[in-house]
């Protein structure tokens, strides 16, 4: 197969979904997402000298994310929801559980090229956190980090491009994301 020499740089992340349950939430004031993958060296030494190297993926990863998003998903993404409370109050504890939840989004690049990405399995990494300047001339973003997992495929990570993709693919990419959804017929 021969190695296609189109280049697509990631330059600018226009929308992410989040899908929580059977509910989807779009997110579209996003500063930066980075993403690092997880891997596992491995290696075959002979008499002590390494002999062979691989590396590995592992399906899983961590995505920071700086945005700014509506409440009522930062608070349920938090677990900062309570029976126990009145209306109108929230409150994190030792009973808040971070659930599960699908991320997807659309990346361009500088030449207005679009991809889609996704991650079936996440779940927030750290619990709130906040940083409150008063007199600041810009009102800060969310930042958060967030965990993700390999789903039932063994994949955690998903990218599609928008140029080769059949067309049920693309128009449930975003709000209906599954592994189902890209998996090849048999």
């Amino acid at each position: 197969m021969a190695i296609k020499t189109t280049v697509f740089s990631e330059y600018e992340v226009r929308e992410l979904v989040v899908k929580l349950g059977t509910e989807t939430c779009p997110i579209g004031c996003i500063g930066s997402l980075e993403e690092e993958t997880e891997v596992v060296q491995v290696t075959k030494k002979c008499r002590g000298v390494v002999a062979k190297k691989r590396t590995r993926g592992t399906g899983s990863g961590t995505l920071k994310l700086t945005a700014h998003m509506p409440r009522d998903l930062y608070d349920r993404l938090m677990a900062m929801k309570s029976d126990k409370l009145k209306q109108g109050v929230t409150a994190y504890g030792r009973s808040s559980v971070h659930p599960e939840f699908v991320l997807t989004g659309r990346v361009f690049d500088e030449d207005e090229n679009e991809k889609l990405k996704a991650w079936p399995v996440c779940v927030m990494s750290t619990g709130p956190a906040s940083k409150i300047e008063n007199g600041a001339e810009e009102v800060a973003e969310f930042e958060v980090e967030i965990g993700y997992s390999p789903d039932e495929n063994g994949f955690g990570h998903y990218e599609c491009d928008l140029n080769e993709a059949t067309e049920d693919v693309k128009s449930a990419w975003m709000e209906s994301f599954t592994p189902e959804l890209v998996k090849a017929a048999e």
